[in-house]
């Protein structure tokens, strides 16, 4: 129930879970948590950059109509208008697009909301102590939860471009389409001020505009930004700005759990509607190799990847014992880029190389980068069907030794040619999972644009989507995309994320990937597994796959040649990959938990430990010893689960920890490790690599205690209770 109070000059819309308040003298609006601290507040004018000038609105008015209020602006000309509209629900509140009455033709370049106008220019205007940017930096080097008193000046991407935008080099997390912000008291380090926190707001897209969402920060403020460059294409947008969702949430981390739910029950998404065949699940969930990390190693040049080297990679995984399910045949096995067909000279015979690891029980998995074309000639297509730049020229790209156009996916030929080539391609190589790799360099409005500026923005990479991978999936329903997307709105097209890539990470590869699972765990509530990749060093490979288990699969890069360090894999780290593997969880939809997560500072965004929930039941824990003090995690694991050793314990089938029969358990360093069960005897197997095993039979009273003996080769102890 929400309660409109217009006491003027001030008026509030206060919610059980929130209170927004905005004063009509001062124009400025306040956004407070549910124990009325402020999360953030900000100049609510929207700023309008036109052509040929600056469309100048004041002198707001407002209308009240139930629990929805509109604010409205007026220039010197009666004429003109911009509505802002704000609706306010019992656990969010939603931003509707912009309204604007002008009597003269308005061409906007850039919407910029909660401005502070400063003479000619402007600076952003909502203040919050913190914001939290998922796939900020593609390195450690700065943070995705900034302190804004840093002053870090900088326009970020929130949506689907990044390689040719503004800005920092961004990759993983994009598009996103959130940000989150949360505030501190006024004296932040007095004694108490962490209790005196406020909870945090995530402000997510609803749904997919017509421009590019970027992120500006400056001067303890950020600024939401639509790039819309009407002045350079002359279109108009079907809508003016922003359509968003504020959520709330206990932290930034509830707060986008609070996002996705929500888009969930307003209908908004509907991912539980998607089919999961028992195949595509196995295939979603199978532990990954991929031959990048080799490549990266070598430092291949595109025409140096051939079919024995791949059969080399090939022979090597096997040899090695690692079991992972999935081969992964990364860049560079095209021809060229936009042909789908694999180079006929450095593989000559590739259908066959793919068939013989097939026959060995492995999933077949390829890399594209389906939206680049390098000869749109031979495609039957020319250069107008590239997406052209405002001056009328084709846009060209340079990737290594690429050279390469973007298809145009809004021409109706360009889709008619793409899904005949995307279904013969899935006919003929038969993959199991595509890597869908640089979706995310898509060029913004400022340098190049669709024929049909319906989809333009934010919404080109929806088209090609839907035109590719929806061509891809008739083809084959059970083939899983992986991708590097956040975004839920884009949930239909992706079955698997991507931490991908941790090249700018050197040193830091296990540090970067538990930061990336910290968001992307949340996207298990959407049906959408977190994949691990890896580092490429041997040295990170173990924290990365500990981190990662309880969001989803295993996966590595790794050469088994030598890393950037010279190091091979040793005997352990072969054992770890194949003990946590046993030990992965067999859904798609589940909610995963930091445990004794950090939220400020360097360490903030990072968990030490892990709880994985699957129908209201905990089925796996993931304990680093250091953070696990005996004191009750979340759903009271106490008395459940006892450790000095840094393990990972999962129940191996769908009971709870402490109700399960079937219980799988991968641990570091010796020690003990008690757990409550209600049966009365087990059965504990011991799992060593070349298949080596040990039994022993136990008999207990309430609960099991362990001892566990670490050694190079063991890779999990399985635990089967008898009852009786």
């Amino acid at each position: 129930m929400v309660k409109i109070n217009a006491d003027l000059p001030v008026i509030q819309a206060i919610s059980p879970n929130y209170t927004w308040e905005w004063n009509s003298e001062t124009d400025i609006f306040c956004l407070y948590d549910i124990n009325q601290r402020l999360i953030s507040r900000a100049r609510h004018c929207p700023l309008l950059l036109t052509s040929p000038t600056q469309l100048d609105v004041s002198t707001p008015t407002c209308h009240i109509e139930n629990s929805r209020i509109s604010i409205t602006y007026r220039g010197q000309n009666p004429a003109s208008s911009l509505t802002v509209s704000w609706s306010f629900h019992s656990d969010f509140i939603s931003l509707e697009p912009l309204r604007l009455t002008s009597p003269e033709a308005v061409d906007i370049a850039q919407i910029i909301y909660f401005p502070e106008k400063d003479g000619a220019s402007y600076k952003p205007s909502m203040y919050s102590h913190y914001a939290v940017i998922p796939g900020l930096c593609m390195s450690t080097n700065i943070n995705p939860v900034v302190d804004l008193h840093s002053r870090l000046a900088t326009t970020t991407i929130l949506g689907s471009g990044a390689m040719r935008g503004p800005g920092l080099t961004q990759q993983w997390g994009l598009p996103a389409h959130y940000f989150c912000t949360f505030n501190t008291s006024d004296r932040w380090n007095a004694i108490g001020a962490k209790e005196l926190q406020t909870q945090a707001a995530c402000w997510g897209l609803a749904e997919l505009p017509q421009g590019d969402f970027r992120l500006e920060i400056r001067e303890i403020g950020i600024s939401p930004i639509l790039n819309l460059r009407c002045d350079l294409w002359k279109h108009k947008p079907d809508k003016l700005g922003f359509n968003f969702f504020i959520t709330f949430g206990e932290n930034y981390h509830e707060a986008i759990r609070s996002y996705y739910k929500i888009l969930q029950r307003e209908k908004v998404i509907t991912p539980k509607e998607k089919k999961l065949s028992p195949k595509k699940k196995a295939v979603l969930l199978a532990p990954q190799y991929n031959t990048w990390g080799v490549e990266s190693a070598l430092a291949l040049p595109s025409e140096q990847l051939t079919e024995d080297l791949v059969r080399d990679i090939f022979n090597k995984l096997q040899h090695s014992g690692m079991q992972a399910r999935t081969f992964v045949i990364d860049d560079k096995w095209e021809g060229v880029h936009g042909e789908l067909k694999h180079d006929a000279e450095r593989f000559p015979n590739f259908e066959r190389l793919l068939k013989d690891i097939r026959a060995q029980g492995y999933n077949i998995g390829l890399w594209a980068a389906f939206l680049r074309c390098q000869n749109p000639a031979a495609l039957g297509l020319d250069e107008s069907h590239l997406l052209q730049t405002h001056e009328g020229k084709t846009l060209w790209l340079d990737h290594q030794t690429s050279h390469y156009g973007i298809f145009d996916m809004t021409q109706p030929k360009v889709q008619a040619v793409l899904r005949q080539r995307a279904k013969e391609f899935i006919r003929r190589y038969q993959p199991d999972l595509i890597k869908f790799d640089f979706g995310y360099e898509l060029p913004s409005l400022d340098v190049a644009a669709p024929q049909d500026m319906t989809f333009a923005g934010e919404r080109l990479l929806q088209k090609g989507l839907e035109v590719i991978v929806g061509a891809m999936k008739e083809e084959n329903p059970d083939l899983v995309i992986m991708y590097y997307g956040l975004s839920p709105l884009l949930i239909d097209h992706y079955d698997l994320h991507s931490p991908d890539d941790l090249v700018y990470c050197i040193g830091d590869y296990d540090l970067e990937t538990n930061r990336r699972v910290f968001f992307s765990s949340l996207c298990g509530e959407l049906g959408m597994p977190t994949y691990s990749s890896s580092g490429y060093d041997w040295d990170s490979a173990i924290d990365i796959w500990f981190d990662t288990v309880a969001s989803g699969s295993l996966g590595s890069l790794h050469c088994f040649d030598g890393d950037e360090n010279g190091e091979k894999p040793s005997a352990k780290h072969i054992a770890k990959f194949n003990g946590l593997s046993s030990l992965v969880r067999k859904e798609a939809f589940f909610s995963t938990k930091p445990l004794h997560a950090k939220w400020q500072g360097i360490r903030a965004g990072l968990a030490p430990s892990w709880e994985r929930v699957e129908n209201g039941k905990t089925v796996l824990l993931a304990l680093r010893t250091h953070q696990f003090d005996g004191k009750s995690t979340p759903n009271g694991y106490k008395d459940t689960v006892q450790t000095n050793v840094t393990l990972v314990v999962a129940a191996l089938d769908n009971e709870d920890i402490a109700e399960s029969d079937h219980i799988g358990i991968v641990f570091w360093g010796s020690g003990r490790c008690t757990l409550k069960n209600k049966n009365k005897r087990a059965k504990v197997v011991e799992h060593g690599l070349n298949g080596t095993t040990t039994e022993a039979d136990l008999i207990f009273t309430d609960q099991i205690t362990l001892k566990l003996q670490q050694t190079e080769t063991c890779e999990w102890i399985e635990v089967i209770f008898e009852k009786g």
